[in-house]
């Protein structure tokens, strides 16, 4: 079952028991209380059936930050401690993450005498983080960094927080500990994945949950990556919380951040305040309106020319990119400057195991000691032996062949490099994400059957083309005799 975008705003009855317990027990702040969105998730998600036994075995919940989500968690740890008398695992990506909710807990239980005197144990470690009743109920709070953490135990309540950094291989090594328990519950809460998420089970889970009966999930968020920002009515639909508790203010304060960043910070508005969701699991690194905005098919100088090689392992596929200054043109009515911008495009893309031929004959009508970067792995001395005479052939080091592929985002956002509407270029760039990498974060594929090698090749030939500018032409001398 998804229910997305409700408008849950009239008043409502406590009727689970969670929901009893939020209403009563969770400390919601001086002078504030239970809202009806949040009492009507309570009482759907969490309602049990005349056996005692959860309607729905597994809960989701996904909505952009600062929505009220650690409360609702609070709310049904305490009634599974202090109602069903459980045994709690909360994780979270972050042991921050996991500490806010545990600290959330504690508070709660803190203002209430007749919680607080069932506390037998109560431990603050990181790591070890821990509440246990003197009834035997207990509740940990731990980091998924941790590989095994939560391993050994075996519990009535599963909690992933930061659902979208969320793996199915930790997930499915947590979930057997609850095999043997008749009334076992999993709650997955998250916000909508991030250009360096990680997970790969909270999309899956909420893709499929419109056919799947055992599943509760409320999604809060929108699907089109080119949404207007300033619109007041995305700012309801998709924050439970505005505009009663998350001012206007904090929105227009958000949206002038964002608009400074350009569009990198426009497409992070909407994925952390309006809750976009990319099917593929994970947004591409670039913004589809921002590839958009930069297409324009200009001449290119070609003294200016440079070349990238490129060959990609996973998918055996070899790549020919190209970068040039532009020269002066009048496109539309409007006047362009020579070298105003950096154009590129992909060559050509084909398979490791074919003809090789093709490169050569590529390269064979291009400017004596022009640039061709060859970054071709365990292909490259081969490829350099076809290569014809007179290139200037260089290699990347590890650090220069990082700083390609954020050079290259940075002049698209700043506006120098213009493409042209070259069908392969769009899809991979809409496949491409980033991953971290050290210090610095490199392109992968997002379908992961795809190439990204010519977007590879292509960056590597506009960053290299961008950092080594040419030298201003001469003009020819008259020497008089």
């Amino acid at each position: 079952m998804l229910t997305t975008n409700p408008n849950w705003r009239k008043a409502e009855e406590p009727k689970s028991g969670v929901a009893q317990v939020a209403a009563t027990y969770v400390n919601w702040g001086p002078g504030e209380h239970i809202l009806p969105f949040q009492t009507r998730f309570l009482n759907e998600a969490f309602e049990r059936k005349k056996d005692g036994t959860w309607k729905y075995r597994r809960v989701a919940m996904n909505a952009p930050r600062q929505n009220g989500k650690t409360k609702l968690l609070t709310a049904l740890i305490i009634y599974v401690l202090y109602v069903l008398g459980g045994q709690i695992l909360v994780t979270a990506h972050e042991q921050a993450a996991a500490d806010k909710i545990m600290q959330d807990v504690s508070d709660s239980i803190d203002k209430h005498p007749e919680l607080l005197a069932l506390v037998s144990k109560r431990r603050t470690t990181a790591g070890k983080a821990q509440i246990r009743l003197s009834t035997g109920a207990d509740v940990q709070f731990r980091s998924r960094k941790g590989k095994t953490s939560g391993m050994g135990g075996t519990f009535d309540l599963v909690i992933f927080d930061e659902a979208q950094e969320l793996s199915s291989t930790y997930e499915g090594m947590i979930s057997k500990a609850l095999k043997t328990r008749r009334n076992a519950l999993i709650v997955y809460t998250g916000t909508p994945f991030l250009p360096d998420s990680k997970g790969d089970s909270f999309n899956i889970l909420l893709n499929g949950a419109e056919e799947d009966d055992g599943l509760y999930a409320l999604r809060y968020g929108i699907d089109d990556d080119t949404c207007d920002i300033t619109d007041e009515t995305l700012w309801a639909a998709t924050n439970p919380l505005y505009p009663g508790i998350i001012p206007r203010e904090s929105f227009l304060t958000d949206i002038a951040i964002a608009r400074q960043s350009g569009e990198a910070g426009v497409m992070d508005f909407r994925i952390q305040n309006l809750g976009l969701w990319f099917e593929q699991t994970i947004p591409p690194v670039i913004p589809a309106d921002l590839w958009s905005k930069s297409m324009l098919d200009l001449p290119h100088d070609r003294d200016t020319l440079v070349y990238a090689i490129t060959y990609d392992p996973l998918s055996s596929m070899i790549a020919l990119s190209v970068a040039a200054y532009s020269e002066k043109a009048t496109i539309g009515g409007k006047d362009y400057a020579e070298h105003a911008h950096i154009v590129g495009e992909i060559v050509d893309e084909r398979t490791s195991a074919g003809d090789w031929t093709w490169i050569p004959t590529m390269l064979k009508t291009a400017p004596r000691k022009t640039t061709v970067v060859l970054d071709a792995g365990g292909l490259s001395n081969p490829i350099r032996e076809m290569l014809p005479k007179g290139l200037n052939i260089i290699q990347l080091s590890g650090p220069e062949f990082l700083a390609t592929q954020q050079g290259f985002v940075d002049l698209l956002n700043n506006g120098t490099f213009k493409h042209p509407d070259n069908p392969q270029l769009i899809s991979e760039a809409s496949n491409a994400t980033k991953a971290n990498s050290g210090d610095m974060w490199k392109f992968v594929p997002i379908r992961k059957g795809e190439t990204i090698s010519g977007l590879k090749a292509l960056s590597e030939a506009v960053w290299y083309r961008g950092v080594n500018k040419p030298q201003p032409k001469q003009a020819p001398q008259v020497v008089y005799v």
